[in-house]
């Protein structure tokens, strides 16, 4: 059992070296792309199993624009282009596992070929409607749009809401969409196996107006890979994704983590958590926890 860490980062290189040496195993290789925009290369880690991409592959990844897919699709090309993985795992510079990296293997060995992928309720998971994920992809969003400032927020909710509100769109407003494709969304962080790697390559090199198509998406990463596999030969493979994310407070970003919160983390089953921003108590009570098992 090979599994390929996909890190996606842009600060806090400290954080991201206590993460990599938590993964410390022969047959644990970590990926890392480092945004464009950052310059932490030279201080994180490197070894033969934890490689940064190279400066051609980086992108300047900007919140919810299809730069987002564009990098995970970059890791996970570089990886399968060094070792066949039985497994890639995407993950964030603040995220750190919960378990040991030999727990880690046994659980995606025993797992047979599952993918790990989290689906949000939406027209085609649950909510038999259209919600705010489905409006996502249903009407085209100029990348100018798609950023958090204030100013702009506002011009994003009088586009959403001239084009016939989050729960419904007018049909002039509807962009091109895919044909027989069912659209899923969900967490930008999953693992899959390597034979759903392979058949995401297949596909987009048969299928290039797939891509071309999300590029006008808002939050394309929480859509593409999800409707990739659920409209795959592998879509009853699904099983749901592997990270502790606490979004008790609501809002867009999932609750920043602390020591307050260990014994929900290690209870839940879960092999990774986030988002952890830099509590180095949280980070060693989480590896004197891996060390222990």
């Amino acid at each position: 059992m090979k599994l390929a860490v996909l890190l996606q980062c842009h600060k806090s290189s400290k954080q991201i070296n206590y993460f990599l040496e938590a993964l410390q195993h022969h047959d644990i290789y970590c990926f890392i792309h480092v945004d464009k925009k950052s310059n932490i290369s030279e201080e994180i880690t490197k070894s033969k199993n934890i490689i940064i991409l190279p400066d051609e592959m980086r992108v300047d990844v900007q919140w919810a624009q299809y730069s987002q897919v564009e990098a995970t699709l970059n890791l996970l090309k570089f990886a399968m282009s060094k070792c066949d993985f039985d497994y890639y795992c995407l993950v964030s510079g603040q995220d750190f596992s919960i378990t040991s990296p030999e727990k880690i293997l046994n659980f995606l060995e025993q797992g047979k070929n599952a993918n790990y992928v989290n689906l949000f309720e939406s027209l085609n998971n649950g909510a038999g409607h259209s919600n705010n994920y489905d409006k996502r992809n249903q009407i085209f969003y100029p990348n100018w749009i798609l950023n958090k400032k204030k100013s702009t927020r506002i011009l994003r909710r009088l586009w959403v809401a001239i084009s016939g509100g989050y729960n419904h769109t007018f049909k002039f407003f509807i962009k091109k969409q895919l044909k027989n494709t069912k659209f899923y969304f969900g967490s930008s962080w999953w693992c899959i196996h390597k034979d759903f790697a392979n058949y995401i390559f297949e596909y987009l090199k048969c299928n290039s107006y797939y891509e071309d198509f999300f590029r006008s998406s808002c939050c394309a990463d929480e859509s593409f890979f999800q409707t990739l596999l659920m409209n795959s030969p592998y879509r009853d493979t699904r099983k749901d994704y592997l990270h502790y994310i606490d979004w008790s407070q609501g809002g867009s970003s999932p609750k920043n983590l602390t020591c307050v919160d260990f014994d929900h983390i290690i209870n839940s089953e879960k092999l990774f958590a986030r988002k952890i921003d830099e509590d180095y108590e949280l980070l060693d009570m989480l590896k004197k926890h891996q060390d222990m098992q």
